[in-house]
């Protein structure tokens, strides 16, 4: 039953309120009992001052003894005793045990003129006795006044019967409201996590209801819709990457194995199986790059840290500038390079290699044939930045944002004959982003694209990939 958070709210809330209930029961019942006594005490000190001015009367015509019986018959009290003393020796008493009680007390020891009242207690016989002394004419008297404590010790009784009673329904009162006001308070959470037992892989696309998104459990709703959110987007995303990735692997693949079964089907020259291995050897390449973007990509998201080198940026994309000249020559694509001298630069030299290459490739790729295609590296204090603008194609304005996602393609003039996996800027924009830079594009349909990687350096000019 415990494991219940309700049951456990309840039962804290219980034990709060029951030792607040208790603590407050115990201090009122301990004034009560004080404040009684202390009244039962000044009662029975008044009527030992009424009967010891009484009895003064006689003492001043110095009839003690017969002084002593009268005042005592004279001043009978239904439940208290008397005793009236002069020199130790008893002048007068009404009811045999009120001479008990004092001798058991031993009060006449402690009475003396200049101590005032003295009070004590007989506790087997359950008595209260108030004592002082009088002087009258040179005589000196005692008084001493017994009451029952039986009425003291009812009231309190009944007080703790009261308390016995109050308390622990006072507290199944609260047990009872405290479970209902806990149990209406976690509704909510009941209800939440009803809906989000409901949603599955499925249907991401389900939310949960917010009746106030401004109290805790609210903006906890808000969390976990905002959390649905994101694996819903990211379970399209796997899809979606999943599905184009059986499609981009399928082609190859296919290709292999319907040039493998002509070869295989007739005798053929030596030149056909060239040309069929040619071919197969084409479809594994571009096999091969496919898998090795994906896993890049695939380490990218499980948060591998590249390792870095010190290297130098205009070294690095001379290079690719270089190597992309065989690509740009069959489309006699004028390639220039302008760049800064000596960027030095901490980052991984493959990585950036590969971005470079993929702008290059990228931009001669969709430049038809006679275009330009310019490659800038500058840097400032802070910065290094590698530009590349193309007279290409250019791309629509409602597909720049969503050129650098996993295997898209613009449909018009990128498709799979001719685009590549579609995993090239994807690989750009992982490149930019692992050595904490960005990459921006500018495109004008018809008339090329500009793509420009933005890399920080640190305050020595350094990359700090």
């Amino acid at each position: 039953m415990l494991s219940s958070i309700r049951a456990r709210l309840t039962l804290w809330y219980l034990l709060g309120f029951g030792s607040l209930l208790a603590g407050f029961s115990a201090y009122i019942y301990t004034s009560l009992a004080r404040d009684l006594a202390q009244e039962f005490d000044i009662a029975l000190l008044r009527t030992a001052q009424s009967i010891s001015n009484y009895f003064a009367e006689f003492v001043e015509r110095k009839n003690l003894a017969g002084g002593a019986r009268e005042t005592v018959n004279e001043l009978q009290f239904e439940r208290l005793g008397t005793a009236i003393y002069s020199g130790g020796q008893l002048l007068a008493a009404i009811k045999p045990d009120t001479v008990a009680a004092v001798t058991s007390t031993g009060i006449l020891s402690t009475l003396a003129p200049a101590r005032g009242p003295s009070f004590a207690t007989d506790v087997r016989a359950s008595k209260r006795l108030v004592g002082l002394v009088g002087s009258e004419g040179g005589v000196t008297y005692q008084v001493v006044v017994v009451e029952p404590l039986d009425g003291l010790w009812g009231q309190l009784a009944r007080v703790r019967r009261i308390i016995f009673v109050g308390l622990p329904a006072a507290l199944l009162l609260a047990a009872i409201g405290g479970y209902m006001l806990v149990r209406k308070s976690l509704q909510p959470v009941v209800t939440i996590s009803e809906q989000a037992a409901h949603i599955s892989a499925q249907s991401l696309d389900q939310r949960l209801k917010i009746t106030n998104p401004k109290d805790e459990l609210g903006r906890l709703a808000g969390v976990i819709n905002d959390l649905l959110s994101r694996l819903e987007a990211s379970f399209r995303i796997m899809r979606e990457f999943m599905a184009d990735a059986s499609h981009e692997l399928r082609t190859p693949l296919a290709v292999i194995q319907g040039e493998s079964e002509v070869a295989l089907s007739r005798e053929g020259t030596p030149a056909e199986y060239r040309g069929s291995l040619t071919v197969v050897n084409k479809q594994a390449r571009r096999m091969t790059r496919i898998v090795s973007d994906m896993l890049a990509l695939a380490r990218a998201d499980a948060g591998h840290q590249v390792p870095v080198e010190e290297l130098y940026l205009n070294d690095l994309v001379e290079d690719c500038c270089r190597a992309a000249q065989a690509l740009a020559a069959p489309k006699q694509i004028r390639l220039t390079y302008e760049g800064s001298p000596d960027i030095s630069f901490r980052g991984n030299e493959e990585i950036l290699k590969r971005m470079a290459v993929n702008l290059l490739d990228n931009a001669i790729h969709y430049t038809p044939l006679g275009g330009t295609v310019s490659v800038k590296l500058t840097s400032d204090s802070t910065w290094a930045y590698l530009t590349v603008t193309d007279t290409g194609i250019g791309i629509p304005p409602a597909c720049v944002n969503r050129v650098f996602d996993r295997f898209y393609r613009v449909d018009e003039a990128r498709s799979r004959a001719d685009g590549g996996s579609g995993l090239g800027l994807s690989i750009v924009k992982l490149a930019a982003e692992s050595h904490h830079g960005s990459v921006e594009l500018t495109s004008e349909l018809g008339r090329g694209s500009t793509f420009r990687v933005s890399l920080p350096l640190d305050s020595a000019g350094n990359g700090r990939g």
